[in-house]
């Protein structure tokens, strides 16, 4: 049975159109606008609107889209500020972690409350350890004890700064 155009409604409508979050969305606004004046003209616009319409969209696109990264570094880096104050009165504490990512420079362990540090090679005592870049993994020299991204292991907090949003860790 075929349903009529008038009943279908949402995204199975012929003329359908997504509005997300307006704080960030400019594009709605605009998209609302087009919409309103379509609609008034009585569905009946000519190539001109169509062009200078084509080239402001693009033009609104690009600029919301770099609205929005800038808004979301700006919301991540909050969240990093936060986490570093809040981790302040904890140095000295001991807490178990998983190591979350690996690079040249050290590991990176998250705790359960998801707060994540680095622990860098001049804090890890006991061996020298080297980035193996193609396995992702840090291999000691002396002692070849290997870590990898799950490993569990115990950190203490050694610093937490929020003006740098770095909090450090070293290994129990």
């Amino acid at each position: 049975m075929k349903q009529k155009t008038k009943d279908i409604f949402g995204i199975a409508s012929k003329y359908y159109s997504h509005f997300t979050s307006p704080i960030r969305r400019y594009p709605d606004l605009f998209i609302h606008r087009i919409i309103s004046m379509y609609l008034k003209s009585q569905y009946n616009i000519n190539e001109n609107i169509v062009a200078r319409y084509s080239k402001q969209a693009v033009d609104r696109a690009d600029t919301s889209s770099e609205r929005e990264k800038l808004a979301t570094k700006v919301e991540r880096d909050s969240i990093d500020i936060k986490k570093a104050e809040y981790m302040q009165d904890k140095i000295g504490e001991q807490h178990p972690g998983v190591i979350s990512s690996i690079t040249p420079f050290g590991m990176f362990v998250e705790l359960e409350n998801t707060i994540e540090g680095l622990i860098r090679f001049e804090n890890m005592e006991g061996d020298y350890y080297y980035y193996n870049e193609e396995r992702k993994i840090l291999v000691g020299e002396k002692t070849k004890k290997t870590f990898k991204i799950g490993d569990e292991l115990m950190i203490e907090v050694v610093n937490a700064d929020k003006e740098s949003r770095r909090i450090d860790f070293k290994m129990v």
